[in-house]
């Protein structure tokens, strides 16, 4: 029996969703739950680390962080000022990965280059820049927002920039952002006088912006990497199965 233009059509849709799952889905699913398994079973034997409550012990900090979701915020009350330090794990820009340079000479047996990659690897120091935002809002007073860099522990100012409300400041959406970039970011850092920015300095230390924090969010940073890294294996394992 002739097969009509409908019947043709049917045929390439049923075509197409045979298609659908690939021919190495089932063994990339069944990797997936092996990797799912195992970080999970990591998670739950390391637990939370007990420098994370240490740390919000000793400043008075509170963190907010969602697993699979790069932001993290810590907010605190310092007097009447309400600060948030906010940070994107997602934007640490780590360039080398020395151990990563380990596994690739092994696997090509290049003894001297394993020997220099190990050696790169002691030699490399384990902090790492981290950009971060904090704000001070308070009662009757412009927001005070400033951009800052950690390079080698040291807390950097790069910009200085007042809002008109405490959600400009620190607000997600694209009206905020917009307006933080359009507000003046105030004069470079390195020419203010030696005393304006001194001052700076120990406004910021006495307010816990200072290189214990910086510590803390390098750590912070590698755990919810791993809590992260966990969540984007189920996802990419909901994905395959379905």
């Amino acid at each position: 029996m002739a097969r009509g233009p409908a019947a043709s059509i049917r045929a390439l849709s049923v075509s197409a969703a045979a298609r659908a799952n690939g021919s190495v889905d089932a063994d990339l699913a069944h990797t997936l739950a092996e990797e799912v398994e195992y970080e999970s079973n990591q998670a739950a034997e390391e637990g939370v680390p007990d420098f994370i409550q240490a740390f919000t012990d000793k400043t008075g900090f509170k963190i907010k962080a969602t697993p699979g979701d790069s932001l993290v915020t810590m907010t605190k009350q310092f007097g009447s000022e309400r600060i948030t330090v906010s940070f994107d794990v997602g934007a640490i820009r780590n360039i080398d990965d020395p151990i990563a340079d380990i596994s690739v000479y092994r696997e090509n047996d290049q003894g001297e280059a394993v020997k220099e990659a190990e050696e790169k690897a002691d030699d490399t120091p384990s902090d790492f820049p981290i950009f971060f935002t904090a704000t001070f809002a308070k009662p009757g007073a412009p927001v005070l927002h400033m951009d800052l860099e950690s390079e080698e522990c040291e807390v950097g100012v790069d910009h200085m920039r007042f809002l008109p409300d405490e959600e400009t400041a620190v607000g997600t959406d694209a009206a905020s952002h917009t307006a933080r970039r359009q507000a003046y970011c105030g004069p470079i850092f390195g020419q203010l006088s030696d005393d304006l920015k001194e001052n700076i300095d120990a406004f910021l230390g006495e307010r816990g912006i200072d290189t214990a924090l910086t510590l803390f969010m390098q750590d912070y940073i590698e755990f919810k990497e791993q809590g992260d890294y966990l969540e984007w294996l189920k996802k990419f394992k909901a994905f395959i199965d379905a």
